[in-house]
């Protein structure tokens, strides 16, 4: 007696996901968006003819009179929404408030002062710096292996962006 064949199973077909429209909520982000950029353009006027309006008629503010200040006749409330719940805020004035400019340290009148004041072996440090460049460069050549080349840098998790697509 001959064994019979095992009947096989059916195959399952793996249906494909349905996508949801999303549409309705895509149209309304659009909206959202082109209002903020819209209010944000409307706003940077505004704000960059208050900054000339201050600058030539604020009073002086602040310990040195660095800033300028124009005090509004009554309080104006708006509310702020920085989190989904809005806050009310009362604005009293309006100011333009001086920032100073950063600060970097010039190389070459460094390195002249040092060399006159005879402090530039007190005062800098040689710094070994890897040129990647030329890592590169050894790996093109064959100095270094892809395996090895790809063991020396370290990758990231990988971060994801919100990108409307154009016709």
């Amino acid at each position: 007696m001959s064994a019979s064949p095992e009947p096989t199973p059916p195959r399952r077909r793996r249906r494909k996901p349905v996508t949801p429209d999303v549409s309705q909520v895509v149209e309304e982000y659009l909206l959202n968006r082109s209002a903020r950029e819209k209010a944000l353009v409307f706003e940077n006027l505004l704000k960059s003819g208050l900054m000339d309006v201050l600058e030539a008629s604020g009073e002086p503010d602040g310990e040195e009179g660095e800033h300028r200040r124009i005090t509004l006749p009554k309080p104006l409330s708006f509310t702020t929404f920085k989190t989904e719940k809005g806050t009310v805020k009362t604005i009293v004035a309006v100011q333009r408030q001086k920032r100073k400019g950063s600060m970097s340290l010039n190389e070459d009148r460094t390195l002249a002062y040092l060399a006159k004041r005879k402090l530039t072996d007190s005062c800098t440090a040689q710094i070994t710096v890897i040129n990647e460049d030329a890592v590169l460069a050894a790996n093109f050549e064959g100095t270094i292996s892809d395996a090895d080349l790809k063991a020396l840098y370290d990758e990231g998790k990988p971060t994801y962006a919100f990108n409307l697509i154009e016709e």
